[in-house]
């Protein structure tokens, strides 16, 4: 099978619609549009399980990537989408900066005719003229459930965290919403708000510095990414701490698995994220055969922590990733 695949740098189941298949060239082409590459290796596995999975299934395909500067620049992926359309595809994998931000590009898209995955999130948009072919994620809320209940009982119902955030919006207020859920039934945990992070390495850095120097009486902190649990980590452990101040970050990406093994971050709710990417193919290509498409798909969740045996995990979870990034 002869797969062309074209590379642009820039700078369950719930309910089901029916769809018209759309009309195809001899490959399927595919745009696979992220909100940078910079977050984690998430959007970089879930770009690789997708492909996996139409070799698997013999699909013949092409895939445009394009990928956003910053998490936060929104126009920039609008703008992506305009390209995208006026180049001509057949399917769209839209990973949103931001929920609500993605409405003009998701109704320019679908006056195009072009079916679109919104992936990260597992709410339709209530507006008909923006709402996607279907919605793939690892549900936000229930991720900062699980992570609540891991910080609740490793700090045995008592003690002081910190919660750092990542941009405003659907993301953070799910992740934070859900976690608070649970800790916030504890009335001997007391919580901390830090400022907005915009899911960088380096904002997530100097915000865990500056909190932790206003309060050095912080047990543990719960950072909404891999990013933001990275660069929190990277202060504690540059304190000397990362025995004394728990650290958590979002995904149980590979880094995060690394950062956990060496020790210097504490635990991360990991998701089996091929799951999605086969998920987004499986969408993908019932559309082109006819067949119904899950409008919801959403994944489940593993806790893991820095005593955890990951290896068995990962093996699943990455299994059509890793033969392609070689980790």
């Amino acid at each position: 099978m002869m797969l062309r695949r074209m590379f642009i740098a820039a700078a369950a189941l719930a309910v089901f619609a029916l769809s018209p298949p759309a009309a195809k060239a001899e490959s399927m082409r595919i745009a696979y549009l992220s909100p940078s590459f910079d977050i984690s290796d998430a959007w970089e596995r879930v770009f690789w399980s997708m492909q996996g999975r139409l070799e698997e299934l013999g699909v013949d395909f092409e895939v445009q990537q394009l990928a956003v500067a910053s998490h936060v620049d929104h126009a920039g992926q609008l703008a992506q989408v305009e390209s995208v359309i006026a180049g001509g595809v057949d399917y769209v994998f839209l990973g949103p900066t931001e929920f609500e931000a993605a409405i003009p590009a998701l109704r320019k898209l679908k006056q195009a005719g072009v079916p679109t995955v919104v992936y990260n999130f597992t709410t339709p948009h209530e507006d008909e003229s923006a709402r996607a072919m279907s919605y793939i994620a690892f549900a936000h809320y229930p991720g900062g459930v699980k992570s609540g209940e891991w910080a609740a009982e490793q700090l045995g119902g008592k003690g002081k965290v910190l919660i750092l955030r990542g941009a405003p919006g659907v993301v953070s207020d799910e992740r934070g919403g859900g976690f608070l859920s649970v800790v916030e039934q504890y009335p001997d945990i007391e919580v901390v708000m830090g400022p907005y992070t915009d899911f960088d390495r380096a904002k997530a850095y100097d915000a865990a510095q500056n909190m932790l120097a206003a309060h050095p009486d912080i047990n543990l902190i719960y950072g909404m990414s891999t990013t933001i649990g990275l660069g929190a980590a990277q202060v504690v452990r540059q304190m000397g701490k990362s025995e004394e101040i728990r650290t958590m970050g979002f995904g149980g990406t590979g880094d995060e698995i690394t950062a956990m093994k060496e020790g210097w971050l504490t635990a991360s709710v990991l998701r089996p994220i091929d799951d999605s990417g086969v998920a987004v193919a499986d969408a993908f290509v019932a559309h082109s055969k006819g067949e119904e498409v899950p409008l919801v798909w959403g994944g489940s969740f593993v806790m893991v922590d820095r005593w955890s045996d990951t290896d068995e995990i990962l093996e699943y979870a990455n299994r059509y990733s890793r033969p392609k990034m070689g980790r």
